[in-house]
């Protein structure tokens, strides 16, 4: 008896092109059932030095992504920001660095990822308002208890030199002439730069280590971590 080799390889060929077929299907399905969005916006701060208003800007992107709630305390919407922190240099050795967290000690770290949704009073449980996050547009001025956590150091090229700072007391800080001008955010489609290694450069190292993805937080403490300068 003679074995059909081309037959056989022909019937292999064939379900494997099905197998294909299938999983092609299945994922498109899937993504079907669970899309995902992105959008950007850039975050400038303005400070006013002896007159003179001195600014600093970051683009943030933020991706939203609804998944498969497998166990109950899944959350449903996956969040991933990509950008970094936003450096002023104030002239002097003098500078101001807006966090990517909140809080009186950078204690909110989703706060990049909720900052635009809550000024659009969204609710992206909701399909159509999720879908729509790609076209926002829109340009307005934080209030006080939407900024983010500031933060200076006294020599940028050594991460232990770094202290916490209010808006309401950057006389106190930084001297005479220096006043708050406020933090604008627009959405933008603009590319997310990488530009804060040239002011701080040991940002790349501290966001590629332990701290890179996970955050530490000490009640009551600050705590230096990666993700509060970039994210990727």
């Amino acid at each position: 008896m003679q074995f059909d080799t081309n037959g056989a390889v022909a019937k292999l060929m064939k379900r494997l092109a099905i197998a294909v077929a299938v999983i092609a299907a299945v994922v498109v399905l899937y993504k079907l059932q669970y899309p995902t969005y992105s959008y950007r916006y850039r975050m400038t701060v303005n400070i006013e030095v002896d007159g003179q208003v001195r600014s600093g800007s970051s683009v943030i992107e933020v991706t939203v992504s609804k998944q498969l709630q497998f166990l109950p305390d899944v959350n449903p919407l996956e969040y991933r920001e990509r950008g970094e922190a936003v450096f002023v240099d104030l002239g002097n050795g003098r500078n101001i660095v807006a966090l990517l967290a909140s809080g009186a000690f950078a204690e909110s770290y989703g706060y990049p990822a909720f900052l635009v949704t809550k000024h659009f009073k969204m609710n992206l449980l909701d399909s159509r308002q999720l879908a729509s996050l790609p076209s926002l547009r829109g340009k307005w001025e934080l209030t006080r208890d939407d900024l983010p956590t500031f933060a200076t150091f006294t020599n940028p090229n050594d991460p232990a030199t770094l202290r916490l700072v209010s808006v309401d007391q950057l006389e106190q800080a930084f001297g005479p002439g220096v006043h708050w001008r406020g933090a604008v955010v627009e959405m933008t489609t603009d590319a997310v730069a990488s530009v804060i290694e040239s002011k701080l450069p040991w940002v790349t190292k501290l966001a590629s280590g332990l701290s890179g993805g996970t955050v530490t937080r000490s009640p009551g403490k600050f705590t230096l971590n990666g993700p509060y300068f970039k994210r990727s």
